[in-house]
């Protein structure tokens, strides 16, 4: 059972260092910024009608009347809350072992620009999708 577990954890061991990052040294030959959208566009009308249903099950009479009224309100407010939200990154050119590699790499925070690394610089390029500065 313990030759077992050892050769187990060695497996383990020996696949993880098959799996190390690949580095290559090259040179930025273009960055520009590049943004997306994300995320969805509130529709209060749909909104509205979800906590209307929802204030539908609280209630009775003029009280459930009531209930729809808030939930419809609520609703409608929450889904009106709801934006798309712009992420901000940078698109490199790097030239890297007389082969030009184009890297993607998005800002930490959405609505957020950060700052890139400039034409000219040497840099490394990690597992082919990141860029670090030398």
């Amino acid at each position: 059972m313990k030759k077992l577990f050892f050769i187990m954890c060695m497996t383990l061991i020996s696949t993880h260092s098959l799996a190390a990052s690949k580095v290559m040294e090259g040179v930025v030959e273009k960055s520009e910024v590049i943004t997306t959208q994300v995320g969805k566009n509130g529709r209060p009308v749909l909104g509205a009608a979800v906590g209307v249903g929802v204030g539908s099950a609280f209630g009775s009479g003029s009280g459930k009347d009531a209930a729809k009224i808030v939930g419809g309100l609520i609703g409608a407010r929450k889904a009106a809350k709801k934006k798309k939200k712009t992420l901000y990154g940078w698109r490199y050119i790097v030239k890297a072992n007389d082969e030009l590699h184009v890297i993607d790499t998005w800002c930490a925070a959405p609505n957020e620009q950060c700052t890139g690394i400039i034409k000219g610089k040497e840099v490394y390029v990690i597992n082919g999708n990141e860029v670090s500065e030398k």
